[in-house]
C-alpha cells in the first residue's frame, strides 16, 4: 500500500507518496521516535515543552527520509498540516514499526460485539 503525505512547498499542495517498504534506515528513527514517546508518556506529569519540540523534530526528520525526494525536516514543519498531515506520519510509524493499525482496529470492532 502507498503511503501518501501531503505537503504545502511555497504555497502549493504536493502529494508525496512511497511505494516501497520501509527501510533499516527508517526503522531507526521510528525507534528513536518510539522511544521518546514513551519517555513523554509513561510518566504522570506528562510531557514538557523541549519533550513535544523534539518530538515534532523527529517525526519531520524520520518524514523528509522516509518520503525524501528533496524533502527537507523545514519542509515538513511547515508544510505538513497538524492533524492530517501528522496522522499520515504516525500510520507510517506505526507500519515502520511493524505496527498493522488496520488489523488492530478489525480486532478492536469485533472485540466490542
Amino acid at each position: 500500500m502507498p503511503l501518501k503525505l501531503k505537503v504545502q512547498l511555497e504555497g502549493k499542495d504536493s502529494d508525496y507518496e512511497r511505494k516501497r517498504p520501509p527501510m533499516l534506515e527508517n526503522l531507526l528513527d521510528a525507534l528513536k521516535i518510539q522511544r521518546l514517546e514513551t519517555e513523554m508518556f509513561g510518566g504522570d506529569k506528562g510531557p514538557t515543552d523541549e519533550q513535544n519540540a523534539k518530538r515534532m523534530d523527529l517525526y519531520a526528520e524520520f518524514a523528509s527520509r522516509f518520503w525524501g525526494q528533496g524533502l527537507t525536516k523545514d519542509d515538513i514543519l511547515k508544510g505538513v498540516s497538524a492533524v492530517d498531515g501528522f496522522n499520515q506520519m504516525v500510520t507510517a510509524v506505526n507500519l515502520t514499526l511493524g505496527y498493522n493499525t488496520e488489523e488492530d482496529n478489525k480486532t478492536k470492532k469485533s472485540a466490542k460485539k
